[in-house]
């Protein structure tokens, strides 16, 4: 395997790079904005928990980073600490409590209100395991001001890989979305906060804002 090293844009800041669980690294960071893109999970229940997970996917890069041997798994070969029944991410958890309410709810909830920042992103998918009406009633729960910008995205890539992964993304998932939720946790409070929503071609924004950085 021979790995390149990536053009690197070299500029006069500083930045901090962490590798820490993120409800540890909150408490120790204070900022402005704070941009989170967690997983996604999937809401389709037909689907192996496994196959929306990033670790099943970048499995390979994990071994060379750490360099060890793992025992492997499956037609795939992947490493064993990727299975079905594990969750390496608790914003991958397809479980439930004992509410009946998902976990990953939960999460994405603690998050939000534990980031010490003035305003929060919170980038998310229309069919993740954490429902758009779930967030939206998070969100109103916060009585913060919030903006929600909406985008048309791909489906996924695995529905063009097989007819197994086809079949599991067609039957149950329709239009494909991203979801950005903008909250403004500075602001006053909000009785009823109006939450309006936004739908943006990001397309021709990444088009016109890569044309004017000069490389």
């Amino acid at each position: 395997m021979k790995m390149d090293v990536p053009r690197l844009i070299i500029g006069k800041k500083q930045h901090h790079v962490y590798q820490k669980d993120i409800f540890d690294l909150v408490d120790d960071i204070e900022v402005d904005l704070a941009y989170c893109d967690p997983p996604y999970g999937s809401s389709n229940e037909l689907m192996p928990p496994s196959r929306v997970r990033y670790a099943s996917y970048y499995h390979i890069w994990k071994t060379i980073c750490l360099n060890d041997k793992p025992k492997l798994v499956g037609v795939a070969n992947r490493r064993e600490d990727v299975g079905d029944t594990i969750s390496s991410s608790v914003f991958e958890e397809f479980r439930k409590n004992n509410e009946g309410q998902y976990i990953i709810i939960e999460a994405i909830e603690k998050l939000i209100k534990n980031t010490p920042a003035k305003y929060v992103v919170l980038s998310y998918n229309n069919n993740g395991r954490a429902t758009f009406e779930a967030i939206n009633d998070i969100l109103k729960n916060l009585k913060k001001k919030i903006s929600i910008f909406e985008m048309d995205y791909k489906k996924n890539v695995m529905a063009t890989i097989t007819r197994t992964t086809s079949g599991w993304i067609n039957d149950t998932n329709g239009e494909n979305k991203e979801y950005l939720f903008l909250i403004d946790k500075n602001g006053g409070t909000e009785i009823m906060p109006e939450i309006k929503i936004e739908k943006i071609d990001i397309r021709n924004l990444a088009l016109v804002n890569q044309r004017k950085l000069a490389f």
